[in-house]
């Protein structure tokens, strides 16, 4: 009969077991790696030379030429490596001749044969060196790898080998298109991996803009958030009417980063939208492009139902110089409590701290005397309100 002991040691032995074959396993590796170091090292050595002249001669006209003799496939291999920190540090025809070169090598053929191959690791080695290698023969075997990819994070490898590869819009287009199809929420990402290709992607941005997919819309706005153009105006403002709130929200905050795209009515229209995100980039919006012209709403906005409008508001109200700091020492005045005058105190008193500081840190005259004018206003209005103070600050 088996015992609680006997199973004990069985557990114990098993584990031994384990543990040689992990010990084993690991020093197999360890050897692997250090025989694969020497290999490159002794490659490096015998092609220094070499790689001496592909430095020097990056910028004639003539193609690279590949070294002499015999190349084993573990040495093209060893100096593919090489030539792919070469082609991260160098760029334009440079970058094309060290790309020319891979051909010349039989580097582009090698991966496009393990793009075939049955482990997927070797599949996605093979995408990724075909993309450092721009190589555009193998862009429609790239397009089929990804298509027949589960989702899991190898896919944005291939993503990013194919963006490289791409030679027009139409093949990013395809690209995004198959990304999109995971359903995900990796936008962001996306932009990302198109921003490695040479291609000008405006017009790809431009074209999702009008697209019913809102992935694709989604993708599009993001885009555009580091280059919003003037002939795009139209199609951002109809995204206003979106049904999904995330489209509406990334297309204000487009329209809110140049103040040509803020009219008086948009103004108005964001500053009392439904969405408190975008009432809340409203008002942020408003201080930072210092639109003085709207110190009465956001003065009103400070008493928003949104913590988040109120903060931006308040914050805002303090980049628009004296003026914008007189409105907040108004609402001390005009409240007797609530989260208006909560919100007001707290920020006025930070922005007075803040100005202490750095008048202890510089002589400037201009800003001596702008600390001045706004600590004349609080005083001119903490003595008429000063019993409501008292009870937010118990």
């Amino acid at each position: 009969m088996e015992t609680p002991l006997t199973t004990a040691v069985l557990f114990l032995y098993a584990l031994c077991v384990v543990m040689i074959v992990g010990l084993f396993v690991l020093f197999s590796l360890k050897i692997s790696n250090i025989r694969a170091e020497k290999k490159a090292r002794l490659c490096q050595e015998k092609y220094r030379d070499y790689f001496v002249y592909l430095q020097a001669h990056g910028e004639e006209e003539e193609r690279l030429k590949v070294p002499h003799g015999e190349v084993t496939q573990n040495e093209k291999q060893i100096m593919q490596k090489k030539l792919f920190e070469l082609m991260e540090l160098f760029t334009g025809v440079h970058r094309q001749k060290l790309i020319w070169l891979c051909e010349d090598l039989g580097l582009v053929e090698l991966d496009r044969k393990r793009l075939n191959g049955w482990r997927k690791w070797t599949r996605v080695d093979a995408a990724y060196n075909l993309g450092m290698m721009r190589s555009k023969e193998a862009l429609p075997d790239l397009l089929k790898l990804l298509e027949n990819s589960s989702y899991d994070p190898t896919i944005f490898i291939i993503a990013r080998s194919i963006a490289r590869c791409a030679q027009d819009t139409g093949d990013l287009r395809e690209l995004v298109v198959l990304l999109v199809r995971y359903k995900k929420n990796f936008h962001e990402l996306v932009v990302d991996i198109l921003s490695d290709s040479p291609i000008d992607t405006a017009p790809l941005f431009a074209s999702f803009l009008r697209e019913k997919n809102t992935d694709l819309v989604k993708i599009g706005l993001v885009g555009f958030l580091a280059q919003t153009k003037p002939e795009n105006e139209p199609a951002l403002y109809q995204l206003l009417e979106s049904e999904d709130k995330d489209i509406r929200i990334k297309a204000v905050k487009l329209l809110c980063q140049d103040a040509r795209y803020l009219t008086d009515q948009r103004v108005k229209e964001f500053m009392n939208h439904k969405d408190w995100e975008i009432r809340a980039m409203m008002a942020k919006a408003v201080g930072a492009l210092g639109l003085t012209e709207y110190i009465p709403l956001l003065k009103s906005a400070v008493g928003d139902s949104s913590w988040w409008v109120r903060h931006h508001s308040a914050y805002s109200l303090t980049e628009l110089a004296v003026e914008g700091f007189a409105a907040l020492c108004e609402i001390l005045k005009e409240e007797r409590m609530g989260n208006k005058l909560q919100m007001a105190h707290q920020v006025i008193q930070e922005e007075l701290e803040k100005g202490k500081q750095q008048l202890a840190t510089s002589q400037d005259v201009d800003r001596q005397l702008q600390y001045n004018q706004k600590l004349h206003l609080y005083h001119k209005s903490y003595r008429k309100t000063i019993s409501a103070v008292a009870a937010l600050e118990r």
